[in-house]
């Protein structure tokens, strides 16, 4: 583990503003003694593409926006892999690796969010009842906030599925559509955590979803026993 206070005021400042929970702050892949290692290694090409400028906003490349999706049961330690990748990002990639833009200083390259918080956060859009911050991360989120330096370049949307054994409302089902392809298209990849296999997202979100997830993500399964017990 790693202390976010040894890191550059601005890296240091990237990890504050990334949403972490305070349990996973300071964790890198090497911390993650129990994930399988196909899927470590998985995740480590990605970070060593996104390094070489081929992921974010590189529209020349076959890559371009091309995230991850962690498929396993509850208590696999999905979302810490998640957050340990966002972190080592934060502390180690090259700043032009997230495509600043020219004169452009980054606010938060990368943010940790629920599914089910998004959904509330665009309730409160469609309300009207959003604050200014809320507001500007919304729009960060889906990369289309007015001010590019707001715009997330790697989100972590965490629990995907965690209740798919309800019925989801057609609203919510094109919610995740929109927000997942609206990022894919402006070149911004996300790292998505989910109990709901990607053989079950027809079935859940529709047919199209399905489709594009297997286009906009590579698929890595955390199999193994339940690291909550």
């Amino acid at each position: 583990m790693f202390k976010p206070e040894d890191l550059k005021v601005r890296r240091r400042s990237w990890i504050q503003l990334a949403n972490i929970p305070w349990k996973r702050v300071g964790w890198g892949l090497e911390d993650c003694t129990d994930a399988p290692l196909e899927v470590l290694n998985g995740l480590k090409s990605w970070i060593s593409r996104v390094s070489e400028g081929r992921v974010i906003k590189e529209a020349s490349d076959r890559l371009c926006g091309r995230g991850i999706l962690l498929y396993g049961a509850p208590g696999r330690g999905k979302t810490t892999l998640a957050l340990s990748v966002i972190q080592e990002m934060l502390k180690e990639l090259p700043l032009a690796s997230f495509k600043p833009g020219e004169g452009k200083v980054l606010v938060r390259p990368c943010y940790f969010i629920t599914y089910n918080d998004v959904l509330n956060l665009k309730g409160k859009d469609i309300q009207n009842d959003l604050t200014e911050s809320e507001d500007v991360l919304l729009a960060g989120l889906f990369g289309e906030a007015e001010d590019d330096a707001y715009n997330i370049r790697v989100l972590v949307l965490d629990d995907v599925g965690k209740e798919h054994v309800s019925k989801h409302s057609e609203w919510q089902k094109s919610m995740l559509h929109h927000l997942l392809r609206t990022r894919f298209n402006n070149g911004l990849p996300t790292i998505v955590t989910t109990n709901a296999s990607l053989d079950n997202w027809a079935s859940l979100y529709g047919d199209a979803t399905e489709s594009f997830a297997r286009e906009a993500f590579s698929y890595l399964v955390v199999d193994g026993s339940d690291l909550r017990k």
